[in-house]
């Protein structure tokens, strides 16, 4: 299905359940993502009989949007569709979304998996890396192939949004969040590190954190064990 919400367009898939529908269970992809990315834990909660949205964020949007322009248009479809306080899955970069949903009060519990949003450590390779980033940008210099491999994929039109959205850290929101929270994180993550994981556990007071075995993809890495966990968090 597609809908038009903030003048940009957006697909979706919704499973509605019979009876009580005060439970909905909203999935948040990672960037560059889609509908396929939670596909397999869209069709087991829909298994389970709750109703949910298996969400795809937007593939174009106005140059001057970040990653609150996003939650606003995920808030906006929301309530499009009459929902309120959906259960927010977010992974990485749908980490953020939620991130700022939550803090916004408009969770009723939200799953953060391997997600983006707080301001990382810097190695001494890093910061000769993003000096010389500055120093090719203040010289006019070609970037291409010189940003990360997200970077690289993303459409030039778009670069100023995902410099945008990588630049915007979220760690100030953390106390906002007042709803139960689930962190599930890979282990071997090197995208979002195991720390920031444990920096959202001690940032969320009302949260608990589950380390496994994978990467940045853990939801997919140790499958079984995320939809047990989904499961748990979606139906206690």
């Amino acid at each position: 299905m597609e809908t038009t919400v903030d003048g940009v367009q957006c697909e979706y898939e919704m499973y509605r359940a019979q009876g009580d529908t005060k439970t909905v269970v909203l999935f948040l992809h990672g960037w560059g993502g889609g509908l396929s990315s939670f596909a397999g834990a869209y069709k087991a909660v829909t298994d389970w009989g709750i109703s949910c949205i298996n969400f795809s964020f937007p593939k174009k949007v106005p140059s001057s949007w970040g990653v609150y322009e996003y939650a606003a248009c995920v808030r906006d479809f929301l309530l499009e569709q009459g929902i309120d306080k959906p259960i927010i899955v977010g992974h990485s970069f749908g980490g953020r979304v939620a991130i700022i949903l939550a803090a916004q009060g408009l969770a009723q519990k939200i799953m953060l998996v391997d997600s983006a949003g707080l301001k990382p450590k810097f190695s001494l390779k890093k910061k000769i890396r993003i000096a010389r980033y500055h120093h090719r940008v203040k010289r006019g210099k070609s970037l291409d192939g010189f940003g990360s491999t997200d970077y690289n994929k993303v459409d030039k039109d778009m670069r100023g949004v995902f410099v945008r959205i990588v630049n915007t850290h979220l760690d100030r929101l953390l106390p906002y969040i007042k709803c139960e929270t689930l962190i599930f994180w890979g282990k071997r993550d090197r995208d979002t590190p195991p720390y920031m994981a444990k920096r959202l556990r001690h940032g969320i007071e009302n949260s608990a954190l589950i380390m496994t075995d994978g990467g940045h993809y853990s939801y997919l890495d140790s499958q079984y064990n995320f939809t047990m966990r989904l499961k748990n968090f979606v139906t206690e």
